[in-house]
C-alpha cells in the first residue's frame, strides 16, 4: 500500500484525470456552450506547461525522498509563525496585536505540546477545535443554504481552523481508532463541512481518513467504495446545489459538474499562460493573495471580487510565468518526497495522508500562503511523530 500510494502514483494519475475531465468539458454541448462563449478552447501551450509541471513534481519527489533532514524541526516554527501573521493580517489588518499574540503564541503552544503532548492527545484537541470552528459558523447561518454567507465564510479563521483540523482529526482517527469510531467520527467532520458550504473541506476529509487507512492496512475495499460514493454525491449533488444558490439560472445536470468545474478552472489557467508567458505578470500578488480573489479582477476582469480557482500552477505562473511554475513544481514535488519518507509510523502516515490529500485538492484550487503554511505544519509534525507516537 505504501508504494500504491506513493506521490509519483498518485499526483499525476489524478492531475491527468482532471485534464482528461477539463479537456472533455469542451466536447460536451451542455458543458461546451457555457465555456466556448466565455474562453474558446484552451491551447497547447496550457496543456504542454501542465505536463511540464506534471514531469517536474516527479523530479522534484525523487529529490525530496533522498533528502535527509539535518535541522532541528523547531526552526521551523518561526517561519509558521510569520505566515500565519501574514494571513491573519490580510484578513484583519485591523487587529494588528491580537494577530501578533496569536502568531506568537502558536510558537510556544507546538513547543509545549511537541514535549508533553501525545498523537492521542493531539486527535483529541484537533477533533473538539474542528466541531468547535464549524459549530461557530453554523451559529451564525447554514453556508450551505445562504449564498452570500457562504462567500463571507470563505476566508474566515473558523474555515480556515475547521478544514486543517477536520483533514487532520479525520487521518489520525484512521491509524489510531477502531473501525466503530473511525467511521462515525469521519462522517460527522464529512457532514459538517457539507453544511458550511465547501465541498473540498468535505471531500478532502474523506479522503485523507481513507488514504491514511489504506496507508496503515487499516481500511478494507468496503471502505473505499465508502468514500468514492461520499466523493460522488458531494462533486454532484451538493456541488450542484451550491452552484444553483449562487447562480439562480444553472442548468447544468448534476452528473456534468465536474466536468464543467474542470473546464472552467483549466480555462482560467489557459488565460494565465496567455497574459504571464515567459516571465510573469503579478510577480507575488497571485501568490500571497489570502483571499484568493485577485484573478478574477486581473485575469477575468470581473468587477466584484470572486474566489476564482486557477489549477495548481496558475498563481506561481501568473506571478512568475514559465520559472515561476517550475520553482512551484520542484518545490511541491521535493515536499512529497520528504513526507512520504517519513511515513514510517503512525503519525508520519496520518500527516503524510493529509499533506498529499491537500495537494489533490490544490491541482483545483491552486497554492496560496494558508496551504504553504499547512504544509509546513504537517511537516513539523511528521518530524516530531517519532518522540510523540511513544507518549
Amino acid at each position: 500500500m505504501r508504494r500504491v500510494f506513493s506521490p509519483e502514483f498518485v499526483f499525476p494519475a489524478v492531475y491527468l484525470l482532471f485534464l482528461a475531465l477539463a479537456l472533455s468539458a469542451y466536447r460536451i454541448e451542455t458543458t461546451a456552450r457555457y465555456l466556448i462563449p466565455a474562453f474558446g478552447v484552451p491551447g497547447l501551450e496550457s496543456v504542454g506547461l501542465t505536463l511540464l509541471g506534471i514531469l517536474l513534481v516527479l523530479a522534484g519527489i525523487r529529490l525530496g525522498r533522498k533528502f535527509r533532514v539535518r535541522f532541528n524541526p523547531d526552526h521551523l516554527l518561526p517561519a509558521m509563525a510569520l505566515l500565519s501573521l501574514y494571513a491573519l493580517q490580510s484578513v484583519f489588518p485591523e487587529q494588528t496585536p491580537l494577530n501578533i499574540a496569536i502568531a506568537l503564541g502558536s510558537i510556544g503552544f507546538w513547543l509545549v505540546f511537541t514535549r508533553r503532548g501525545s498523537a492521542t492527545l493531539l486527535l483529541s484537541g484537533a477533533y473538539a477545535l474542528a466541531v468547535a470552528a464549524a459549530a461557530l459558523t453554523l451559529s451564525q447561518g447554514i453556508p450551505l443554504f445562504e449564498a452570500s454567507f457562504r462567500q463571507s465564510v470563505a476566508v474566515s479563521p473558523a474555515r480556515a481552523v475547521f478544514h486543517g483540523l477536520a483533514v487532520l482529526s479525520a487521518a489520525l482517527l484512521a491509524v489510531l481508532m477502531p473501525l466503530r469510531i473511525v467511521l462515525p467520527g469521519t462522517a460527522l467532520l464529512a457532514l459538517l463541512g457539507v453544511l458550511s458550504g465547501f465541498k473540498s473541506d468535505a471531500i478532502a476529509v474523506i479522503l485523507s481518513g481513507t488514504l491514511a487507512g489504506l496507508i496503515s492496512g487499516r481500511v478494507s475495499f468496503r471502505g473505499i467504495v465508502l468514500a468514492f460514493a461520499g466523493v460522488a454525491a458531494i462533486l454532484s449533488v451538493v456541488s450542484t446545489h451550491i452552484a444553483s444558490l449562487a447562480y439562480s439560472t444553472w442548468k447544468i445536470p448534476p452528473h456534468l459538474y465536474v466536468f464543467y468545474r474542470t473546464g472552467f478552472t483549466f480555462s482560467v489557467f489557459d488565460r494565465i499562460v496567455e497574459l504571464s508567458l515567459p516571465w510573469g505578470l503579478l510577480h507575488g500578488q497571485a501568490m500571497l493573495d489570502v483571499s484568493q480573489t485577485i484573478t478574477s479582477r486581473v485575469v477575468l476582469d470581473y468587477r466584484r471580487e470572486h474566489i476564482i480557482t486557477s489549477t495548481l500552477f496558475g498563481p506561481a505562473t501568473l506571478d512568475f510565468g514559465i520559472p515561476g511554475l517550475v520553482g512551484a513544481a520542484l518545490l511541491l514535488g521535493a515536499y512529497l518526497g520528504a513526507m512520504h519518507r517519513l511515513a514510517k509510523h503512525s503519525l508520519g502516515k496520518a500527516c503524510y495522508a493529509v499533506a498529499l490529500t491537500h495537494v489533490l485538492i490544490l491541482i483545483e484550487v491552486g497554492i496560496q500562503p494558508t496551504s504553504v503554511l499547512f504544509l509546513l505544519t504537517l511537516l513539523y509534525l511528521s518530524l516530531k511523530g517519532k518522540e510523540l507516537g511513544r507518549r
